[in-house]
């Protein structure tokens, strides 16, 4: 697996997150406890910030944050069986796995995939592949949280992925105007912000998404997964002024993954991105 260390864009500058009360909505809900964390370190945490200013301590105080940016993959059943624990060993920190597509189908792999990279002690997230002429956005959103896309807020799982790019099937724009476009996918937002609490990733790239929707309001709440498979900075969609994963290969080889796998990278470190995950970034 080539890592080049290249040149990052700041954390701080991903895009804007929804309305607080929208955004805290699951923050008491259900979810695995990090078993990593020790009372230690939470002793230390409950120390420097104060008990009397009301801050709760940061559970994850102890993850390296030299170490940026961080490394993952995304897969589904093409893959085959994966050992996450090798992965893990080999420096992978996330991983993204297929859960669904349009309102019809799930991947059999995903169970397995999504509950081995959190038991290998991986951040694990959701993506949903969209079919946009197939059923609406929120029929679609629905769909993919009953089937695997939920959140929680355990620092260990990240809002789930709205997969939106070329057509596999037929028309590249899949028959839809841009105006038309941009409604599904907002449509498909909304619906997952008020069933998780959390805005979905979009994971999409420049090309396809200023040919296919062009302006809309989606950049300003929903944080990017930009595909760019080249050096140097990614191209970006109409609205992003900078991303916060970056599909940088569909090639890549990883320890305990067989043939090439797609490649992400995350520009912070690993206490960023259980921030990001938990939604306290």
């Amino acid at each position: 697996m080539a890592l080049s260390i290249l040149a990052l864009l700041p954390l701080i500058g991903c895009a804007a997150a929804p309305d607080p009360q929208i955004r805290h909505a699951r923050r008491g809900g259900p979810g695995p406890v990090d078993s990593a964390v020790d009372t230690q370190a939470q002793d230390t945490a409950v120390d420097d910030t104060g008990a009397d200013t009301g801050t709760p301590p940061d559970p994850w105080a102890d993850d390296d944050t030299t170490v940026n940016p961080v490394y993952g993959v995304d897969v589904s059943h093409w893959n085959g069986a994966i050992d996450w624990y090798r992965a893990a060993a080999d420096g992978v920190v996330f991983a993204i796995a297929k859960s669904t597509e349009g309102d019809y189908y799930t991947d059999d792999a995903f169970p397995g995939e999504y509950d081995g990279a959190f038991d290998a002690g991986l951040i694990r997230g959701a993506y949903h592949f969209a079919i946009p002429d197939d059923t609406d956005g929120a029929t679609q959103a629905a769909f993919f949280v009953e089937n695997g896309g939920d959140w929680w807020p355990d620092g260990q799982t990240l809002p789930g992925v709205l997969d939106i790019e070329y057509n596999p099937y037929g028309d590249t724009c899949y028959g839809l105007s841009k105006g038309e476009m941009a409604a599904w996918v907002d449509d498909f937002s909304q619906t997952y912000i008020g069933l998780t609490g959390r805005a979905p990733l979009i994971y999409t790239n420049a090309d396809w998404w200023n040919s296919c929707v062009g302006s809309s309001d989606v950049p300003a709440i929903d944080p990017l997964w930009v595909a760019y498979w080249s050096s140097g900075s990614p191209a970006l969609p109409s609205g992003w002024g900078t991303y916060t994963f970056w599909q940088y290969a569909d090639d890549g080889t990883v320890d305990g993954i067989s043939d090439g796998v797609d490649m992400d990278r995350f520009p912070g470190s690993l206490h960023d991105l259980r921030m990001f995950a938990n939604d306290t970034e």
